[in-house]
């Protein structure tokens, strides 16, 4: 879990994400960071996987379990997100239920961009070891 928390910081400072941030979705999305995780079928049909969880209808032909791809493509897309939402919340948002849903959101994605939100403040604060340790 080390090495992947290592690469998620890094790729997010060469991407103009603040880590806290990128980690935080990271650990809401998949809290043990397996690069094999698979999510139950979606309502669409599709399925998240990986560390970050990326949909399988929006990414269907890259390498889902190579870790350092998946986090590199889940931070890709948080960048892309904060140019057009004016809020890491609203980023939160959108990575959860898309831009289309963006201003109506289901209420479980404003549950899961609190609970970002909550973490990248924990994590900002000096949380990160605790994290790297494996405690919550």
């Amino acid at each position: 879990m080390e090495t992947l928390v290592y690469l998620i910081i890094s790729i997010a400072l060469e991407l103009g994400v603040p880590p806290s941030f990128a980690l935080a979705v990271a650990l809401t999305e998949n809290p043990e960071l397996n690069p094999r995780a698979v999510s139950r079928v979606n309502e669409n049909g599709s399925v998240d996987r990986g560390v970050m969880q990326l949909n399988s209808y929006v990414y269907p032909n890259i390498e889902w379990h190579n870790a350092e791809v998946n986090i590199r493509l889940g931070i890709l897309h948080i960048r892309r997100l904060m140019n057009v939402c004016h809020t890491y919340w609203a980023v939160a948002v959108a990575y959860n239920c898309g831009l289309s849903r963006l201003h109506n959101p289901p209420e479980l994605s404003i549950i899961y961009a609190n609970e970002v939100m909550r973490k990248t403040n924990e994590l900002h604060n000096g949380y990160f070891n605790t994290v790297i340790r494996g405690g919550r």
